[in-house]
């Protein structure tokens, strides 16, 4: 009754459309009993939704199913395999899907799974059925038995469970390693299998021929016994030379070790290093990259420099000449500079004046009465015959008196040389020698 009113509902249905959208890719499927399923029910592969089903009609007595699925479940192969499962014991269903062995032909879109690859898992209540009434009387016997003995032994149960705890981790460990080595079985099996489809080929002449090849090599290698009995018994030999050899590389590799630990440190900054020195290559280009024009201009530089160094290079033995000739002037200069600036700054001072026709020297000059009387004619122009008076070198408080007496200013000032007289004018010269000055120095007599 599900399938006439599945195949009413794909009235609208085409095999002719296999696809149901760019995302999709459609399939057929025929099944001997489809009687679970309903459309819209899930398309799974290991637990996860890929499609749906899009639809379900009758066709030769048997179910055909359009599977919508993702095109991510590509590729399928020709041995693909659709087994009917059910979600829960409520009774809903869905498609379980096997891609099929990588091996096999790729399965077009649109293409049909036949019966022999679709089947349905067993129900419980199909296993209910079975059970006749003898062996549910047993079954509900044996339920109640087992109740009443774990009736207030919970606790027993519990510690049972407990103490059975490692065991039972080491039951699933077991598993896994019998799962282990039947991946490993399985991928034998898949190995050998085409070769034992190439040797069976050809109703066994491909088998005759390997026979007659393994018969051919072993006849060769019963005639080549005594070269093969001469080569075994240089085996030793050379296994003992390998030997040797093999224990030389131990030893070198033993005092290599050190050298390899020392050097760890290093190779593991090369990481760092390298980071380095790709930035510092990075930040080098732009500057690499505007060197061009700063060499082109050095060059023109160094064109025109040649000349120079040329004249240089010719002038070199006189410039030396003149170089070791200013050496001790430039000696004591150097070793005088505080004097010679001294010298210029003094120098400076004196000649910075100026009046209205261009700059003036400036000097001073200490006058005693001693000098200014020495040829004046009169008591001081006696006193200075055949030499000036004798200066003093005290004063009358006992302090020395110094040679020459100048004024900040400029101006000429009575030295202290010679002491006034009694009658000594504000000059610090007597009457009759103020005369003979004056007269001197109006071109009198003298």
């Amino acid at each position: 009754m599900a399938v006439a009113l599945a195949v009413a509902a794909l009235a609208g249905l085409g095999a002719s459309s296999p696809n149901a959208g760019d995302d999709t890719v459609r399939i057929l499927a025929r099944f001997a009993d489809a009687s679970p399923l309903l459309v819209g029910n899930d398309v799974r592969i290991a637990g996860i939704k890929v499609g749906e089903i899009a639809g379900m009609r009758v066709v030769d007595g048997a179910a055909q199913l359009a599977l919508d699925l993702d095109r991510s479940v590509l590729p399928l192969h020709t041995d693909s395999q659709l087994t009917i499962r059910p979600v829960s014991l409520l009774g809903e269903r869905f498609v379980d899907l096997e891609r099929g062995t990588a091996g096999a032909p790729l399965l077009a879109e649109g293409a049909e799974i036949p019966l022999e690859q679709t089947g349905k898992a067993t129900d419980l209540d199909e296993v209910l059925d079975v059970v006749d009434d003898p062996t549910g009387e047993a079954l509900g016997a044996l339920l109640g038995v087992l109740g009443n003995g774990l009736d207030g032994n919970g606790r027993n149960v519990d510690e049972a469970i407990r103490a059975l705890e490692p065991a039972m981790t080491r039951t699933g460990e077991l598993a896994e390693v019998l799962a282990e080595q039947n991946h490993t079985l399985n991928s034998l099996v898949d190995s050998l299998e085409p070769v034992a489809s190439s040797l069976g080929a050809d109703e066994g002449k491909a088998l005759d021929r390997l026979v007659g090849s393994a018969q051919a090599l072993l006849s060769t290698a019963a005639g080549k016994e005594q070269g093969l009995r001469a080569t075994v018994q240089e085996l030793p030999g050379t296994l003992g030379s390998a030997r040797a050899t093999l224990a030389e590389l131990a030893g070198t590799a033993r005092e290599a070790g050190p050298t390899l630990d020392a050097l760890r440190p290093t190779t593991a900054n090369l990481r760092e290093v390298s980071s380095e020195l790709i930035a510092f290559a990075e930040s080098a280009d732009p500057a690499l990259a505007s060197l061009d024009p700063v060499l082109e201009h050095g060059r023109d530089l160094l064109a025109a420099a040649r000349p120079v160094a040329a004249d240089l290079r010719a002038q070199g033995s006189a410039t030396v000449a003149v170089a070791e000739g200013l050496e001790p002037l430039v000696r004591d200069l150097t070793d005088n500079r505080g004097n010679v600036m001294e010298f210029l700054k003094r120098w400076a001072l004196t000649s910075n004046s100026r009046d209205g026709l261009s700059h003036y020297f400036r000097a001073y000059a200490t006058v005693t009465p001693a000098i200014a009387t020495s040829n004046i004619p009169g008591e001081g122009g006696n006193a200075g015959i055949g030499g000036t008076l004798p200066p003093k070198t005290t004063d009358p408080g006992g302090q020395p008196v110094p040679a020459e007496t100048g004024h900040p200013d400029g101006l000429l000032t009575p030295s202290t040389e010679t002491a006034p007289g009694p009658d000594a004018g504000v000059t610090g010269l007597t009457a009759e020698q103020e005369r003979g000055a004056l007269g001197f120095i109006l071109g009198g007599d003298q």
